[in-house]
């Protein structure tokens, strides 16, 4: 098995690194996608942006089994039953990992312009929402949730597919 990944800010490449370093598998950057083998079987992570995992669908035609995205939110959102729909992922393992994000005034261009009016909206109800109000903190202070522990089911479930594999051959 490959590991396949995209990141933005450099959150989700930890955990990847963390995967290749305990499972030793290798680890490829979507942008160089032409160098994994169309029949390797193929654990992609790739952050998230309004519930899409950002890069997944590049891989079409290889052989993903598993998919793993990372945001900063608490768990998936909008939910992962959406996630999972919004990324054809219904017959697809799909593992939610806490990420983080850089603080506000260190992004630029377009992203600094959507995350400003963003939290400019949050601002108006979060005295009223916990989750609202921890996710203007999150933008403006900047957040790094990548925790170890958060791999926990990731390794768990291919620690059960190859136990499962080499019981059968």
């Amino acid at each position: 098995m490959i590991i396949v990944y995209a990141s933005k800010t450099g959150f989700t490449k930890k955990y990847v690194r963390m995967l290749s370093e305990k499972l030793g598998m290798d680890m490829v950057d979507v942008k160089e996608l032409p160098k994994v083998p169309k029949e390797s079987e193929v654990l992609y992570l790739g952050w998230m942006k309004v519930g899409k995992v950002q890069g997944l669908q590049k891989m079409k035609g290889h052989k993903v089994v598993a998919v793993c995205g990372s945001g900063t939110g608490r768990t998936a959102e909008p939910s992962e039953e959406e996630v999972r729909k919004r990324n054809g992922l219904e017959n697809t393992p799909f593992f939610y990992l806490r990420g983080g994000c850089k603080p506000l005034r260190d992004l630029k261009g377009m992203d600094k312009m959507m995350l400003s009016m963003f939290v400019k909206a949050l601002r108006q109800t979060a005295e009223k929402d916990e989750r609202q109000k921890e996710a203007v903190e999150i933008i403006l202070q900047g957040f790094d949730g990548v925790r170890e522990e958060n791999l926990t089911p990731v390794l768990e479930w291919i620690n059960r597919k190859f136990s499962l594999t080499d019981k059968i051959s």
